[in-house]
Parts: structure tokens; sequence; C-alpha cells
């Protein structure tokens, strides 16, 4: 479960109240469904955290329930799930193995795997020794008390495995920089470029290269990440934390990520990077 279907469905959480709505009213969620003119589906995605409800679904829903009453906390609770930020302190807590395996169900549920990256590469398409770099800042940086790196490495190779699954397609649009940042030795960082050629060209997977030195028309501001279900997630991580959006707010990262596409290079052109990128480091 992603975490914001995580907090939706919490005890307080919009999707919980809208059931209890629902159930209070003696509607089941076909009654609902038929009322309105939705497909009951809809129902069930809104009230299991899967599909952020529009104020006009809110109103729709208070209409059926008779619960006009309390549509200014329904919109509170809308407008705290649509900014919902979660500590990588507390998500991380138990151990980056459990954040790991959230992201494995994410992926497993999705089609479509977006990733427009400007630090990292993206963990789909890490080495080993890459990610056990990136785990290790991570309990200095968050002052994790557990050290379990080598799990954690284990969850993101196990879902580097969906890669190849024929029901997926995957998008990976990098930044040049991160084919150039050291954040690894020489060594591990030419492993790294390595493995990056061998994804291009492979069936279900849209590479690309955002390079340096062209004019661009949209500016690569932060990574970020896509998931789409049956509606689309935004991942984005920063140096506290993880925000997560539906709705809106991910339309408008999907509308961002083709304008990003268009400035880029693919094929030939981008292995050229990465071969370049590969020679300009230490021997």
């Amino acid at each position: 479960m992603d975490p914001l279907q995580a907090w939706l469905t919490r005890p307080e959480g919009l999707a919980t109240r809208l059931r209890a709505m629902r159930a209070q009213a003696g509607l089941t969620g076909k009654d609902l469904a038929d009322a309105q003119g939705w497909q009951q589906s809809k129902v069930s995605r809104i009230e299991n955290g899967k599909q952020m409800p529009s104020d006009e679904d809110l109103s729709a829903w208070a209409d059926a329930c008779d619960g006009w009453a309390v549509m200014d906390e329904l919109h509170r609770l809308r407008d705290e799930a649509q900014a919902m930020h979660v500590t990588f302190r507390s998500r991380m807590r138990q151990g980056q193995k459990n954040v790991q395996e959230d992201y494995n169900k994410l992926v497993a549920d999705s089609t479509l795997i977006c990733h427009f990256e400007t630090v990292y590469v993206p963990g789909l398409l890490q080495v080993p020794e890459y990610s056990r770099r990136v785990f290790r800042e991570m309990i200095s940086l968050h002052s994790l008390e557990i050290d379990d790196v080598d799990a954690a490495v284990a969850a993101r190779l196990q879902r580097q495995q969906l890669l190849y699954d024929s029901s997926k397609s995957f998008e990976f649009l990098l930044a040049e920089p991160v084919l150039r940042w050291l954040i690894c030795p020489p060594a591990v960082m030419r492993s790294q470029l390595d493995r990056l050629q061998t994804v291009i060209g492979l069936d279900r997977v849209r590479f690309g290269i955002l390079p340096m030195g062209v004019e661009l028309a949209t500016t690569p501001q932060n990574s970020f990440q896509i998931y789409v279900a049956d509606q689309p997630v935004v991942a984005l991580e920063t140096f506290v934390g993880e925000d997560f959006a539906r709705g809106e707010t991910a339309a408008h990262y999907e509308r961002v990520l083709e304008m990003l596409w268009e400035e880029a290079v693919t094929g030939d052109e981008a292995r050229e990077l990465i071969v370049a990128a590969s020679q300009a480091l230490a021997s």
C-alpha cells in the first residue's frame, strides 16, 4: 500500500469517513454508484484509498448520504490528503527494507512507471553497490537507528525483476548530471553506467537523457516518479521526506514529464552521453 493510500484509509482518514457515511445512510456501494451514475468500482476505489475524490465527488457523496452537514470536514480531510507529507525518519523507523517493499508493491500494482531523475539513477536500474551507497547515506542523513542496508538492497533488486513483466511499461528520463555525480567509487559508477546502456532498446522501456549544454524550454526543477494504476500517483522525494499526490496535481506532473521528454535524447545519442561519462571517470 502506498503512503497516500494508507493516509486516506487510516481510522480518521477521508476514505474511512466516506465509507462510514455510506454505511450510516444504509446504502451499499452499488446503491451509491447507481444513484450518481457511477461505476460501482469507483465507489470501491474511493473507499479503499485508490482514488482521490474530486470536489464534485464529495458533493455527490454528501447528497446521496445526507451528509451536507460535514462537507467542511470532508474538504479539510481532502486538503490534508492532497498535502500529505511523510518524513523519511518516520517511514524508516522500522528500517529501509520496509520502505523498499512498499515501493515494490507500488510498482507491482502499476501498469506504467515513470521516473524523472536529477540526482540518482532510478532504483529500478541501480547496480547493487550503487544502491548500497545510497542506503548507507540515508542512515547518517536521517539518523536511523536500524542498519538493514543489505536487506534494503535485496528488496530493491527484487523490484527490478518487474522490468521484464510484459504487463508493465517504463519510462526513465535522466538529467545528464545523474551520469556525472560521483557518489560512489569510479569502478562502481562505471559498472552503473554500463548497466544503463543495457536498458536502451528494451521492450516496453522508454529511456532518455536530458542533455547539458543545450537550451531548454522546460527547467528540470526536481526529481519525481509517476505510478499509474487506477489513477496516477506522483512521488516526490526531498532531503527530509516524501510527498505523494493524485488528481489534478498528478495530471500536472504528467504534462511536465511530456514537456521534458521533448528536450531529451534517446537511442544512440543517449548511449553516446553514457559512454562519454564513463570515459571521463578516473581509472
